[in-house]
């Protein structure tokens, strides 16, 4: 099957009388049917609630979570808010504000699910850091919270100063956030594609047409989200983004192909369902490659990455079912009769660029092949350079008021979170005099602000340590955790464990980094059997992995290179884009590979692929990057980032596409015969 059959030999329509009768049937049956699904997936959709403790986000089944699990059990949840009184002018508290002071503490002790109000020690006397400790299970932090704000209000006076923070109050933000990320990113990001498309094609219904399906496919996966009990969180809330815009991409390749039947056909649902017969080979491959990408994030410990891989490629599977179906009878019903005025030479730029490109680095291809590989080598290099770091706070942006009330308790107090350690019942370190020279030890490493309060001990015999936190990241945090617990162990208590939140978050962001390598890793090996399996030769799928790796591969390198870190967002990029940029390779291999088999010369079949695809491929990757590019317009940091680093690699897997492919490709025993032929 051709990727673009010969349109001169395609019957002419012939539709008339009963023929039209049982087409138009057709299209109703179908646009009925998606729409009643739709309908009644959005019912579900609108029930879909937000994970506001983000309890998706911690690990389930590792050693920390298990840690977490018996410290909670046996102290109650790690839930402490911080509530930072500082007297402004800066000056030591007079007595009516001390006064005014233990009033503000003794009413926040009354405040409904508060269990008890500590005054952190401090050596400034113009400060007083209090500890707000939540009763087991209390869920309403926006109310305590908004509770803690009107006490100040009412029992400080003008010149004190209050300000919050403490993780309980950070996931509330966070959650706020993603409401407010779901609320905005996708309709903006829909708006630039709607107009996006509609300039290019220059036709209203064919934009609609292209983004329908894309928008079925959200809300069937959503609303199988919520049948299954889950709730958004900061990854979670991506999903909509990144399948809006891979099914925008994919439906420029049947619109493309459409288009070109149109003249011929002459009937707009004969051409479209040609279109989707035409395509639906290479379609397939590259929606199996995207739904492996995907489902690689399926082996993080993390529930909401391993949610965001499975959902995702669920979503692509009914992106492909929406498109295959839906797109053929909204072409008919809002598609043009004939090719738009102004795109009857729609691919002539873009084709001649492709092709010319093409031809060139083709012709050109030991000196491509050598730079492509010095490039990589250089770029692999200075991958020793990457850090993974996840500070929790960085998830919001910039100017969101929770991060900056944080940011100035941190620069005050030089810490603002905890970190316990759990010594269990039996332990060697459960002599007094033991655990007082280990409690020392520990309070005297880099990164440990000093004591958070008095030792715990629990009904079991446990004992639970409390330390102040110095405002880190995980990169920072995750040996320091180990040195505690390798302390523990010189002192003979090898079953000492650090726990709490800031414990978990720490190594499941190490965990995370070290499991994207291996998944990202596993990934080519399914990737390489998949194009093997549907190109039909092991050189080929080789060849076609080389384009896709080669920009992951940079972007790594330019994080590195601009000395930033790599997040939870940035981490999953190699799993996921590996998968989704292959789609325009899959295309333009899976024509080379027909018109080699017809008996065209290697340079002649690249220069014909180009010139026939080389728009679909342009467009679709400012799609796929215009789209990414919108999530910079939510909040949550996470999804900037992750849309930034997306959109870059896909851009740079345009120029590979462009530049690498065609020179890998070539046969260079058929340009030495071009040459000599010459002269």
């Amino acid at each position: 099957m051709n990727a673009r059959p010969p349109l001169e030999s395609a019957a002419k329509p012939t539709n008339q009388g009963p023929r039209a009768g049982r087409r138009l049937a057709w299209i109703v049956l179908v646009l009925t049917t998606l729409a009643a699904l739709t309908v009644f997936a959005a019912t579900r959709h609108a029930r879909l609630a937000v994970d506001v403790e983000n309890r998706s986000m911690k690990s389930v089944g590792t050693p920390e979570a298990d840690a977490l699990a018996r410290r909670v059990s046996g102290f109650g949840d790690d839930a402490v808010l911080l509530c930072l009184v500082e007297a402004r002018p800066l000056a030591p508290f007079s007595e009516p504000e001390r006064t005014a002071l233990d009033a503000f503490e003794r009413r926040l002790a009354s405040l409904d699910g508060v269990r008890a109000v500590t005054r952190v020690p401090h050596e400034r006397a113009d400060l007083a850091p209090l500890a707000i400790e939540l009763q087991p299970g209390f869920e309403r932090i926006d109310e305590l919270v908004a509770g803690v704000r009107a006490s100040a209000a009412s029992e400080l006076p003008s010149p004190l100063l209050a300000s919050i923070t403490g993780q309980p109050a950070g996931e509330l933000a966070i959650a706020s956030a993603v409401r407010a990320d779901q609320a905005r990113v996708v309709p903006w990001i829909a708006l630039l594609l709607f107009v996006l498309l509609a300039a290019l094609y220059r036709h209203f219904g064919v934009a609609l047409a292209v983004l329908a399906p894309a928008g079925m496919a959200i809300v069937w996966t959503l609303a199988a989200y919520q049948l299954l009990g889950r709730e958004l969180d900061p990854v979670s809330v991506m999903l909509p983004a990144v399948l809006l815009t891979v099914g925008v991409a994919a439906g420029v390749h049947y619109v493309e192909a459409f288009l070109d039947r149109l003249p011929f056909d002459g009937d707009r649902l004969t051409s479209a369902t040609r279109a989707v017969d035409d395509l639906v080979e290479p379609a397939m491959l590259a929606a199996l490659t995207i739904v492996v990408g995907f489902l690689s994030l399926a082996t993080s410990p993390i529930p909401a990455i391993v949610d965001f891989g499975v959902f995702s490629a669920l979503g692509v599977a009914f992106a492909f079912v929406a498109y295959a179906f839906g797109l053929p009878a909204l072409l008919a019903v809002l598609g043009p009769r004939t090719p738009p005025r102004g795109t009857e030479r729609r691919g002539t730029w873009t084709g001649r660029i492709g092709e010319s490109a093409a031809g060139w680095f083709a012709r050109r291809a030991t000196a491509v092949r050598w730079g492509t590989l010095g490039f990589a080598l250089l770029a692999c290099g200075s991958w020793a350079k990457l850090e993974f770091d996840n500070e929790p706070l960085r998830i919001l942006a910039a100017d969101d008021p929770f991060r900056v009330e944080t940011e100035h308790v941190a620069d005050t107090l030089g810490a603002v979170e905890t970190f316990d350690v759990l010594v269990p019942a039996g332990s060697a370190l459960a002599d007094p005099a033991r655990l007082a020279l280990f409690a020392a030890g520990v309070a005297a490493f880099d990164g440990v602000a000093g004591f958070a309060g008095d030792p715990l001990a629990a009904k079991n015999g446990d004992r639970l340590l409390r330390f102040l936190l110095a405002r880190a990241g995980s990169r920072e945090r995750e040996p320091l955790f180990a040195h505690v617990e390798e302390l523990a162990g010189a002192h003979g208590a090898d079953d000492v464990r650090a726990t709490g939140t800031a414990v978990q978050i720490a190594r499941d962001s190490g965990a995370l980094a070290r499991g994207q390598v291996y998944g990202s890793l596993a990934m080519l090996g399914v990737l390489f059997a998949l194009f093997w399996f549907g190109l039909k030769s092991a050189r080929r799928a080789a060849i076609a992995l080389v384009p896709n790796v080669l920009p992951c591969v940079a972007v790594y390198a330019a994080i590195a290179w601009l000395d930033r870190p790599v997040s939870v967002a940035t981490a999953m990029i190699s799993s996921v884009l590996l998968g989704l940029i292959v789609d325009d390779t899959v295309h333009l291999l899976h024509g080379i590979r027909h018109l080699r088999d017809e008996g065209k010369s290697s340079l002649a079949a690249i220069e014909t692929v180009f010139r026939r695809n080389g728009r679909a491929v342009v467009v679709t990757s400012i799609v796929l990057a215009g789209g990414f590019a919108g999530t910079a317009l939510g909040e949550l940091e996470t999804s900037f980032e992750f849309g930034a680093v997306a959109a870059a690699t896909i851009l740079v897997a345009l120029v590979a596409d462009l530049v690498v492919l065609p020179a890998l490709l070539v046969d260079r025993r058929e340009l030495a015969a071009e040459r000599s032929r010459h002269g």
